[in-house]
């Protein structure tokens, strides 16, 4: 998740003007789930946000993972704050809410655990069941192509018995603990699963925040708040959620779904489309387009083109920059992280900017690319590649100075 990671937890990214793991909470109390446990790592804000989670609606207890050593680790250290049945989830699990009633139906007297799975093409990028009838028989873990397997993904969301933690205590500690853990669980007790055809989401790459986004647009509604400032001159088309002080400049046109955050600007003749979010403070300047883009708390944009990108927080980038989200053979983009190429799967994908970037005039980025935080790209810069944190990168130009012929 980096650059927009950096310093932060990723359940504490924002979207509509709220952290994901925040979401995650109220889509739980909706459902009357309110006694909650949050494995959390030394030195993050999850704890100094939320608190007790008094003014949430919810009980909050912590336990401190001291280094990341996996979600089975994890659940090993809560084990004392276990009462009996568990749900166990992912932080960024947004959409929870509608499947927790199934989970429940489904953990009948004689079942130790139902697993919630989803049937996906590229099963071989995570965990999949085996099944016998209701029951699971086996899980593999990220199986290799043209194994027969069932198809059905686990998605992150478990309803245990208590008996599982003896299973995980039993296994060694590595990074897929947990789920070595449930696949001996599963051989030795009755474990159901419940499948879904909903939208569940992923949170692992940078790109899966659009999706995550989108998800959550998806059910907002039309408001727009008192004191917003609303040109008459403007269009406001569906279901776009304007937040307080917010102001929406002459002959602006904003389509649903869309989210302008609290004291956000959009300038005079934008065009901001196919779900935009912008956070706190954001601001998009006269002549802008904005398509199925983040543009985090505090950050500024001018003129140009804006599509299917993240912008981290407080970045400035000026006038006339473009960001190509599509490439020219109209394959899928593929985006390095960590050093490999990565297809992101999506057929538009523009870019990536962490916190704190500062980009020039007339400069423009190639699909698929991440610039890190406190970078600074000069004026009239192509970027082509990746720019790693407290970078500056631009083009170097010659200036050609020749008198006028008589």
């Amino acid at each position: 998740m980096q650059p927009l990671s950096n310093g932060t937890h990723k359940s504490m990214l924002k979207l509509l003007g709220k952290p994901l793991l925040e979401h995650t909470l109220e889509k739980l109390k909706d459902k009357n789930i309110t006694e909650l446990i949050i494995v959390v790592c030394k030195n993050n804000n999850i704890k100094s946000y939320f608190g007790n989670g008094q003014k949430f609606g919810v009980s909050i207890k912590y336990v401190v993972q001291e280094k990341p050593e996996g979600a089975g680790n994890a659940v090993l250290l809560a084990k004392n704050l276990l009462k009996g049945n568990f749900l166990l989830l992912n932080s960024y699990h947004v959409e929870i809410d509608q499947f927790v009633d199934k989970l429940l139906a489904a953990k009948e007297p004689d079942k130790d655990g139902v697993l919630l799975v989803k049937e996906k093409e590229d099963f071989w990028n995570y965990g999949v069941i085996d099944t016998d009838g209701e029951k699971v028989k086996g899980i593999v873990e990220k199986p290799k192509k043209g194994k027969n397997l069932s198809k059905l993904c686990i998605v992150g969301v478990y309803f245990l018995s208590k008996s599982f933690i003896k299973t995980l205590e039993e296994t060694p500690l590595e990074h897929y603990q947990l789920e070595k853990a449930l696949d001996s669980f599963v051989k030795t007790y009755n474990v159901g699963f419940v499948q879904t055809n909903e939208e569940t989401v992923v949170l692992k790459y940078p790109w899966d925040l659009l999706d995550v986004k989108n998800y959550l647009l998806a059910n907002l509604k039309k408001h727009f708040a008192s004191s917003a400032r609303i040109s008459h001159s403007a269009q406001l088309i569906g279901e776009v959620y304007i937040e307080d002080e917010a102001t929406v400049m002459e002959n602006a046109v904003v389509k649903g779904p869309c989210y302008l955050g609290k004291n956000s600007f959009v300038g005079t003749n934008s065009i901001l489309r196919d779900g935009v979010d912008l956070e706190k403070n954001a601001v998009v300047g006269a002549n802008m387009e904005v398509k199925n883009s983040l543009l985090s708390e505090g950050s500024k944009t001018h003129s140009g083109f804006l599509g299917d990108s993240l912008v981290g927080k407080n970045c400035r980038i000026g006038a006339g920059f473009n960001s190509a989200n599509v490439r020219i053979d109209r394959e899928t983009v593929k985006s390095t992280v960590k050093g490999q190429k990565t297809d992101t799967g999506l057929k538009s994908f523009g870019v990536v900017i962490g916190n704190n970037a500062r980009i020039g005039v007339k400069s423009s980025t190639m699909p698929g690319i991440i610039i890190g935080e406190n970078v600074t790209v000069g004026s009239g810069t192509m970027v082509m590649n990746n720019i790693e944190d407290g970078v500056r990168y631009y083009t170097k130009f010659q200036a050609v100075v020749t008198k006028n012929e008589k």
